[in-house]
């Protein structure tokens, strides 16, 4: 026997036993509370580990979505070493509960995995409290859908470059889309201005995007339900516990870097940051105490870049893919530009309410519903029992909603795998009258705060793109087309990886209109 199985083996006994005496009490109290209602239905679990073994810790909003259809429930139930995890599979559910009696799923569980990441004071992850409220009322005051109108010169500013760079290094098309997002929302949030698609600030957007990306489901890994286990030796760790320890670095530059540069621009910009910051200081001036901390004020603004950046580029690889594999769909839309917007000028925010562009609209609302950038979301946390349809609903149960489930409905969308936006085409029209997307923004007082901006962002550049580009597949060393499989990262972002693409201008017209910009 090794002296690391003398070491191991009693904290494994004693970790069992605090397993079993958990679970114990949990269940005593769940019976003593319930009142005899049963738990929403989910598949049998084990006596300890609950569902533990069955929950995949990547991508599990397919396996809800299996589950809620086997059992013929849109809310179904699992537990994770004795944690109840709910699960909301329909748009009515997420409504009624996370909407309707938004006060009672406001609270947030603690995120183990993501501090380990490095995630500090973020809006997205903090418990419901007056230091939420105090983040969410300062984003909401710069980003609500009548303060982001102010950004649109930024935006058509920012598009016009991504043309530009588009044009010039068609080969480099992703580092130019990433430029794109990473400066809109970096010159709102901080006031940074990029100037190169070699500006450092891309790859730190880019670095984030990947720990973002494939680090696992918020709560849903073992570290979430059983926090010793972070301390526990590195060859035990599982694959998301180790790929948090190995990306922290990652996420916290993301926090420090752009805060560091804001504050020391030798010149002032108004910003998120730079509000936040006058905030403070004014409050210590007058012998206050600050109601701001800096950890406060990296987190709020973190918030701002890492949610707005990272929605904005996820949604346009979603829209260039299908572009590639749709391009029945690009044609209509391009033909929808023509004839509005014309040939001489591009698309502006102005547009964006011309009837002759609903095409373009249903073209953005299908690119979020494809494939929902959140698509498992971020779990509430229930801070009273609840009953909901005859099933109980413990006090401190994490509460997803599935966002993917919701934009996949089939009894909402017909063949909702496919790429569609007739979809939407009113009934009186000859069309489905399908409902836009809901879900991908999140619900109820935890909703996305940045949504507006993000589709803003997200229809200025698809009508820009099509006004002047063809999206095509790219080309093999044969000169031949070669079709990209769909492949969907699987963390707290999704969007499609590892796939190549041709940006071409439509023609003469378009190249010098993009070289006149």
């Amino acid at each position: 026997m090794g002296v690391t199985d003398v070491a191991v083996r009693p904290f494994g006994l004693i970790l069992l036993a605090t397993l079993i005496l958990l679970f114990l009490v949990k269940f005593v109290f769940h019976r003593r509370r319930s009142n005899g209602l049963p738990l929403p239905p989910g598949p049998a679990g084990e006596l300890i580990l609950g569902h533990l073994r069955i929950v995949p810790s990547h991508s599990p909003e397919y396996t809800y979505m299996k589950w809620s259809r086997e059992y013929g429930s849109d809310v179904i139930s699992v537990n994770i070493l004795g944690q109840p995890v709910i699960v909301l599979n329909s748009v009515k559910a997420a409504i009624d509960l996370l909407d309707k009696r938004g006060l009672n799923y406001s609270d947030r569980p603690r995120f183990v995995l993501f501090e380990v990441m490095g995630w500090g004071k973020t809006l997205s992850f903090l418990r419901w409290g007056s230091n939420f409220k105090m983040h969410r009322r300062i984003l909401q005051k710069s980003l609500s859908n009548s303060s982001i109108v102010q950004y649109r010169l930024m935006q058509e500013r920012e598009t016009a470059t991504m043309l530009k760079g588009l044009t010039a290094n068609p080969a480099d098309w992703e580092n130019v889309v990433r430029r794109l997002a990473t400066a809109i929302v970096l010159g709102i949030g901080f006031g940074i201005t990029i100037d190169s698609d070699k500006d450092p600030f891309i790859q730190v957007a880019a670095d984030a995007s990947y720990a973002l990306g494939h680090g696992g489901a918020p709560a849903g890994t073992p570290v979430d339900f059983f926090p010793i286990l972070r301390y526990m030796p590195r060859w035990l760790h599982d694959r998301s516990l180790k790929f948090a320890n190995d990306w922290g670095w990652a996420i916290r530059n993301l926090h420090d870097k752009p805060f560091d540069a804001a504050v020391s621009a030798q010149r002032r910009t108004e910003s998120i940051i730079q509000v936040m910051l006058d905030q403070r200081q004014a409050q210590i001036d007058k012998g206050e105490t600050p109601e701001l901390g800096l950890d406060d004020i990296k987190g709020a603004a973190g918030a701002v870049f890492a949610a707005g950046q990272d929605t904005t580029w996820a949604t346009i690889m979603v829209f260039v893919i299908n572009m590639i594999l749709h391009p029945e769909v690009q044609s209509k839309a391009q033909q929808a530009l023509d004839q509005v917007v014309g040939r001489c000028r591009m698309p502006n925010f102005n547009d964006r309410q011309n009837p002759g562009l609903r095409y373009i609209e249903y073209l953005v609302q299908e690119t979020l519903r494809w494939c929902p950038v959140s698509p498992i979301g971020i779990p509430h946390r229930s801070i009273e029992d609840d009953v909901y349809n005859g099933y109980f609903i413990p006090a401190g149960s994490f509460v997803y909603a599935n966002a993917r489930a919701m934009t996949h409905d089939a009894d909402t969308y017909l063949h909702p795998d496919e790429f569609d936006p007739d979809r939407y085409t009113p009934i009186e029209e000859g069309g489905r009258g399908e409902p836009f997307p809901n879900g991908q923004f999140g619900f109820g007082r935890r909703v996305c705060v940045g949504q507006h901006l993000a589709k803003a962002s997200v229809w200025i550049v698809i009508a820009c793109i099509l006004s002047t580009m063809d999206v095509k597949k790219p080309l093999d060393e044969q000169g031949n087309e070669v079709t990209p499989k769909v492949k969907l990262t699987d963390g707290l972002t999704s969007q499609p990886d590892g796939f190549d693409a041709r940006f071409i201008p439509r023609d003469d017209i378009s190249l010098d209109l993009i070289r006149g910009l």
